[in-house]
């Protein structure tokens, strides 16, 4: 029985320039539209929009290169908003919080870790959703009616501080330049054989919901407000975009820091745009989610097969194939 070949990417170089050049041309858009405020404070706005869905696609990139998507991630990045929100009536109360909010993502990640590489595919992915859920719960037994200001001055200045380059932005850039250090150290890491759900718990599950609750901080900086609506579902649906927007496989698994930063920075001109034109809440949801599906059928558009005659690669962090015959030991990372 011979192989018939694997999907890979083809023309991202390309893609990206295609997508760069959207960006370019929506932040001219927008400042346009923007009357009454400069070109730099529009450009420090998007800048700071793109934070939001940069850092949680970065989460889901983690997970994603290993063939993994993981919708809990989405329920801890808003309950890490709500609870930094709710906290960050002083300075000392916003760091509590920022404390808080991470060792709440400590559980969900075990969890999730250890029913996604222990249950069968139908189950975990049930169990993914009850966790999100789960959380999205908590959000709603922890944040306020309406809408809360938060007045921790440190908190308020990671965005609009008069800098020129956004406290935010500055965050989000370090948290880059870590996940792209990180990623090759996590994957040779991964890549032994029969890894235990411990082992991969703590080197790849740990690290993606970490992220999303500094996602849900960034969030709650941004807004400068406490709020539990829709929270699921918008960090869902930027999430997506900065990773379809990048030409990240949500097929194949393929995808590098460089596109979810290319995608996130469209994400947050778009939504900037959204904003400069009053378009309410549920319809630029219905936009940016259908501008997320129509990348997801380009992504589906580039993938092309390899030859059945070659041995398709890996996804990163699995065991490599055994050259001799002989059984295929059975490693939970690559269920």
């Amino acid at each position: 029985m011979t192989d018939g070949g694997s999907a890979v990417r083809r023309g991202q170089g390309w893609w990206l320039g295609l997508i760069g050049a959207a960006t370019v041309a929506l932040v001219v858009v927008c400042v346009g539209e923007a009357s009454t405020s400069s070109a730099d404070r529009m450009l420090r706005t998007i800048a700071s929009v793109s934070v939001v869905p940069g850092v949680l696609a970065l989460s889901q990139l983690l997970l994603l290169r290993s063939k993994r998507i993981e919708p809990a991630t989405i329920g801890v990045a808003g309950l890490g908003a709500v609870i930094l929100g709710v906290n960050a009536s002083d300075n000392g109360g916003m760091l509590f919080g920022m404390l808080l909010a991470l060792l709440a993502a400590v559980p969900f990640a075990f969890l999730s870790g250890f029913l996604s590489l222990n249950a069968q595919t139908g189950h975990a992915l049930f169990s993914a959703v009850a966790l999100l859920i789960g959380a999205e719960t908590l959000v709603g037994d922890i944040a306020p009616e309406g809408t809360v200001l938060v007045r921790a001055s440190w908190l308020a200045a990671l965005d609009y501080n008069g800098a020129r380059i956004p406290g935010l932005f500055l965050i989000g850039v370090a948290l880059f330049l870590l996940v792209a250090w990180y990623l090759p150290r996590q994957e040779r890491r991964l890549a032994v054989p029969e890894p235990g759900w411990l082992r991969v718990t703590v080197l790849l599950f740990l690290p993606a919901f970490l992220l999303a609750a500094v996602a849900g901080f960034a969030f709650t900086a941004r807004i400068g407000t406490t709020t539990q609506a829709g929270l699921s579902r918008e960090f869902m649906i930027v999430c997506l975009l900065g990773l379809t927007a990048g030409g990240c496989s949500l097929r194949t698994g393929e995808g590098t820091v460089l596109d979810v930063a290319v995608g996130s920075l469209f994400a947050g001109a778009l939504q900037t745009l959204l904003n400069l034109k009053n378009v309410g809440f549920s319809t630029q949801s219905t936009i940016l989610c259908g501008v997320a599906v129509l990348f997801i059928f380009a992504d589906l558009a580039r993938l092309r097969r390899t030859p059945a005659s070659s041995e398709p690669p890996h996804p990163p962090g699995y065991p490599p194939l055994p050259t001799q015959p002989g059984p295929v030991p059975d490693n939970p990372y690559a269920r």
